[in-house]
């Protein structure tokens, strides 16, 4: 699956990269120490702090349409950030069957020491480039990640296709 296109490039590169990203908070391996948090965890401390300054009560299920994840998984997911004593369930002053969502103290500190250390460790990565490369870059990802989420990918279609791949007798790889 050699491809030199900047497509092809750009796939391999942000695949690293999530790899990267996520494993300071990834669950451990068995006999290994317990994580303090997890990446979950963080997911959820992040989507209720961002709904927090949009709409005026925070819900599990906004939570499920911001990580773009099914209200079985948000509710599963929020249930063990409330857990953790990162987030906050709270009779909603709106509609007394919600709930609404807040984030506890220790959230909002696990979330400040979460985004200074992934900022610190990005500022390392770019140190020796110049300051134009940088606002660049910046630029560029944002750019990207602006038509990213503006034209998500179409998972009905990728779906079709992987049916169709796992569905061929014949198939050898590229």
């Amino acid at each position: 699956m050699k491809d030199g296109t900047p497509g092809a490039m750009i796939d391999v590169a942000l695949f690293r990269l999530r790899r990267i990203w996520a494993r300071p908070l990834r669950t451990r391996r068995l006999g290994d120490p317990q994580r303090p948090v997890h990446m979950s965890n963080v997911m959820v401390v992040r989507a209720v702090y961002r709904l927090y300054g949009e709409m005026s009560e925070v819900t599990v299920g906004a939570v499920a349409e911001q990580l773009d994840v099914d209200p079985s998984t948000a509710s599963r997911l929020v249930n063990d950030a409330i857990g953790a004593g990162f987030v906050e369930r709270e009779e909603s002053e709106v509609d007394a069957r919600r709930a609404r969502l807040l984030l506890s103290p220790r959230g909002l500190r696990v979330l400040q020491v979460v985004v200074r250390s992934r900022r610190t460790y990005l500022d390392e990565l770019i140190a020796d480039w110049d300051e134009a490369d940088r606002g660049l870059f910046a630029d560029l990802l944002t750019r990207f990640a602006e038509a990213a989420a503006a034209r998500p990918p179409d998972l009905a279609a990728l779906d079709r296709l992987i049916t169709e791949a796992i569905a061929e007798e014949n198939t050898s790889l590229p």
